[in-house]
């Protein structure tokens, strides 16, 4: 049975749908849950690249204040180029990283053109924590780290960050698992 650690409470605060859990993957496994980082986990990286991409203009306003006549047509077009290049960019980043939970592994894949996949089975997972920072709880985001057995490698990080509603993916998964090795245990004693 999977336990979990948290930072910000170890009893149960939300139940995620029902429907989440009875999905089955095209090679037959359960899915437990699935899903992408939030868009709040990105809220950093778009206000960093939002003020950015408003350089351009900022400079335009600087020289017209200071009494040079240049046309804004250059200005304004590099701020429209960086800020569609910051949210389809921050959007390509969420949604080319995909968690997902089943009855027999977690997976982690991320990329779009260059890919990586991580994969552990939920027998080797000892701890479930679930990490949240100030501005995370506030956003009602966090990082769920699935420790497994055996993967001390900076590649078997199997962590998935800024997902919504963490303490519900992990309280999803103790009352899934913690089922499964009741139900487990049942059939050996038959």
């Amino acid at each position: 049975r999977l336990s979990a650690t948290s930072t910000r409470s170890s009893t149960p605060i939300a139940s995620p749908p029902a429907d989440r859990i009875s999905v089955m993957s095209a090679n037959g496994e359960t899915i437990v849950w699935q899903g992408h980082p939030s868009w709040k986990a990105l809220l950093l990286y778009y206000v960093k690249w939002t003020l950015i991409s408003l350089i351009p203009v900022a400079v335009w306003v600087g020289l017209n204040a200071a009494g040079s006549d240049i046309s804004t047509t250059w200005f304004a077009a590099a701020t429209a180029v960086g800020l569609v290049l910051t949210y389809v960019g921050g959007w390509i980043k969420r949604r080319t990283t995909r968690y997902l939970v089943t009855d027999r592994r977690i997976h982690i894949r991320t990329g779009l053109v260059s890919r990586n996949e991580r994969t552990t089975h939920v027998d080797r997972v000892q701890n479930v924590n679930l990490r949240q920072t100030i501005l995370q709880r506030m956003l009602g985001i966090g990082d769920v780290d699935w420790d497994a057995a055996g993967t001390d490698a900076a590649d078997a990080d199997f962590t998935f960050r800024g997902v919504d509603d963490p303490s519900g993916l992990v309280h999803a998964a103790d009352r899934y698992y913690g089922v499964a090795a009741v139900h487990e245990t049942a059939q050996r004693e038959l």
